[in-house]
C-alpha cells in the first residue's frame, strides 16, 4: 500500500508498506522509532537549526487541507496565498507527521524534482495545462514534447511514494501531496509541509506555502541579515524580494546570528485576499512550534481535536 520508513518493498510501479497495525499507532516507542529513522537521514541535517534564535528551529509538521480537490485539480495549484488561511489546514498526529517526513527526507530528490515540475507548470500554464492548476485534455497537443512531460508525469502507472496515516484508513501521496481514503472512494486532499511559519496577533503560526518557505530557506542559508542596509522607513535590516501571488511580497531580515528575527510584509500597492496587512509586518519563524498559551485558541483546539481523532482511528 504504502512505502516503509524501514523495509521498503516495490510491486510492479508502486511503493508497499509492509507495516503491522501496532506501527501505525501514535505511541511514545512510535515517536522515537522515527524520531531516530528522520535523525538518521542525510537530508535531515540542513534542516536542523543553524542559529541559537528564538526564531530559528528546525521541526517540521505536515498538514492536510479541510477543503479536498476538485477533481483533476494539481495540488500545487493551492492554496492560493502564501500563508494558509486559519482553519484550511489540520495538522496530522505527530506520529503520522514523523512517517511522513521519514519518507519524504529518504527521497527528497526525486520528491522535490517532481513537485517542482508540477509547480512550474501551475503557475506558467503550458501547452496542455492551464495556470490555474487544472488538467485538461491534451488532444492533439499531446505528441508535443510538454505533453508527453505532463502525461508521464501524472500518468497512472508512476511510481507512488505512500505514507499511511490515520491508522492504516488514509494513505498520503507524497509525489502528487495529497491524501485519500484507503478502503473506500473519497475525494483527495492537498497536503502541505510546513517548514515556515507566520503570525500576526494572536498566538497561532501558520504553515507558509512551499515555494514561499523556499525562498526564505535560502535567504536563511545564505544569512541574509549580514548584508542588512537602512530601509525607506528606517528600519536596519535586509530586505528579500519574495516571488508570489501577493504583488509586492517581501521579507525583512534584522539582527545577527543568535538574535535575527524575520517579518513578512507587502508594498503599500499589495493586496492579499486572507490576511489584511494593514501596513504592519507579520512575524516569521523557521520550524514549527507548539502552542503553550493557557488560552489556547478555537483554530488551536480544532487541531487538537483533529489530532485526537487520529489518535482514536490508530487504535
Amino acid at each position: 500500500m504504502a512505502e516503509s520508513v524501514a523495509n521498503p518493498t516495490v510491486v510492479g510501479a508502486s511503493t508497499v508498506e509492509e507495516t503491522s497495525p501496532d506501527l501505525l499507532k501514535n505511541t511514545p516507542s512510535n515517536i522515537a522509532r522515527l524520531e531516530d529513522v528522520i535523525e538518521h537521514c542525510k537530508g535531515r541535517r540542513k534542516y536542523l537549526a543553524q542559529t541559537r534564535s528564538p526564531s530559528d528551529g528546525g521541526d517540521v509538521r505536515w498538514y492536510f487541507c479541510k477543503v479536498p480537490l476538485a477533481e483533476n485539480e494539481l495540488a500545487a495549484s493551492i492554496p492560493r496565498t502564501e500563508i494558509v488561511g486559519k482553519s484550511d489546514y489540520f495538522r496530522f498526529g505527530m506520529r503520522d507527521s514523523l512517517a511522513i517526513e521519514a519518507s519524504f527526507l529518504q527521497r527528497e530528490e526525486e520528491l522535490l524534482s517532481s513537485w517542482w515540475k508540477e509547480y512550474a507548470e501551475c503557475c506558467e500554464g503550458p501547452r496542455g495545462r492551464s495556470s490555474s492548476g487544472k488538467k485538461l485534455d491534451l488532444g492533439e497537443d499531446s505528441s508535443s514534447s510538454k505533453g508527453l512531460q505532463s502525461a508521464q508525469l501524472y500518468g497512472f502507472e508512476e511510481e507512488r511514494v505512500g505514507v499511511p496515516v490515520k491508522g492504516g484508513l488514509y494513505e498520503v501521496d507524497l509525489v502528487k501531496r495529497h491524501c485519500f481514503p484507503v478502503y473506500w472512494n473519497g475525494e483527495n486532499r492537498r497536503v502541505l509541509r510546513g517548514h515556515w511559519f507566520a503570525r500576526k496577533g494572536g498566538v497561532d503560526w501558520l504553515p507558509l506555502r512551499e515555494d514561499v518557505a523556499e525562498q526564505l530557506e535560502i535567504a536563511y542559508s545564505n544569512k541574509v541579515w549580514h548584508r542588512r542596509t537602512f530601509q525607506p522607513s528606517g528600519l536596519f535590516a535586509a530586505r528579500v524580494d519574495l516571488q508570489g501571488s501577493t504583488p509586492g511580497l517581501h521579507a525583512l531580515f534584522t539582527g545577527e546570528d543568535d538574535t535575527w528575527e524575520a517579518w513578512l510584509n507587502v508594498d503599500a500597492s499589495g493586496f492579499s485576499s486572507v490576511i489584511s496587512f494593514g501596513g504592519s509586518a507579520i512575524k516569521l519563524r523557521r520550524g514549527y512550534s507548539a502552542s503553550h498559551s493557557p488560552k489556547p485558541t478555537q483554530d488551536e483546539l480544532r487541531q487538537r481535536r483533529e489530532e485526537e481523532m487520529d489518535d482514536y482511528c490508530s487504535e
